[in-house]
């Protein structure tokens, strides 16, 4: 191999290995990193460009707020329009889903359509979970007609949405056990964590278990972590009746 070609070689490797880096850590692990070095001033320059990096990275994922079923019915009235507008096929397919349940006239615009759907589907008054997890697979079969460039950005978006309402979550994901817990959903135990490791970090690590584990499943899972991060004390509630009344039901 040439010079120049090694050189190439060697610059996409470092490359590689500096966003394997920046990837796998949080704002947090820079920050705890550059603590203990902080006497290696150019290391620790280094450091806090990571750390920075991170928390501005964090900060535009983050900017829509705190994450709520009200949040996600906004953005999933805003996706929708985007994708009605941009295929005739999204159109046809959203109108035969939302039209019975939105009760407006045929002919009525696909805003319309929309808005009212969704408005409809907040009145059933359903408990948090069935909620998110309706409005999420909404989206995501919408996307899926709309094509594979639009599939990629929705997930995304449950994506960042799910590790936003998960880490946020303290009512019924208090402790990062907790957050490890959910794991199980595609394993037979939970996600290995270190005590200082923070709870974005942690609900991040999730979906990256879940890409190296459950591919083909990772749809799924997003919403359905994602309608975990929205449970409510209500949710918990009904889920305790449910099993004390199989149990009862089981005479056990």
């Amino acid at each position: 191999m040439t010079s120049p070609e090694r050189t190439g070689s060697d610059g996409v490797r470092a490359a590689r290995a500096l966003l394997s880096l920046v990837e796998e850590h949080s704002a947090d692990d820079f920050q705890a990193a550059e603590a203990i070095l902080g006497g290696q001033q150019e290391l620790a320059q280094v450091l806090q460009l990571l750390r920075d990096f991170k928390r501005q990275q964090s900060s535009t994922d983050e900017d829509h707020g705190p994450v709520s079923i009200e949040l996600l019915l906004e953005i999933a009235k805003d996706e929708l329009l985007k994708l009605a507008h941009d295929n005739a096929d999204v159109e046809k397919k959203l109108r035969g889903v939302l039209d019975t349940s939105a009760n407006v006239r045929p002919d009525s615009p696909i805003n319309d359509v929309i808005e009212q759907g969704l408005r409809n589907l907040d009145n059933l008054r359903l408990a948090p979970t069935a909620r998110a997890f309706t409005i999420a697979e909404l989206l995501r079969a919408t996307s899926e007609t709309a094509g594979a460039e639009h599939e990629k950005r929705i997930e995304s978006i449950l994506r960042n949405l799910a590790i936003s309402a998960i880490e946020e979550n303290v009512i019924v994901l208090p402790t990062l056990h907790s957050i490890a817990q959910l794991r199980k959903m595609w394993a037979p135990v939970p996600l290995p964590y270190k005590a200082q490791e923070s709870r974005r970090h942690l609900a991040e690590r999730l979906f990256k278990d879940v890409e190296r584990l459950a591919p083909a499943r990772i749809g799924g899972i997003t919403t359905h972590l994602l309608a975990e991060g929205l449970r409510g004390p209500a949710d918990r509630a009904i889920a305790e009746t449910r099993r004390i009344n199989r149990k009862k039901a089981h005479g056990e």
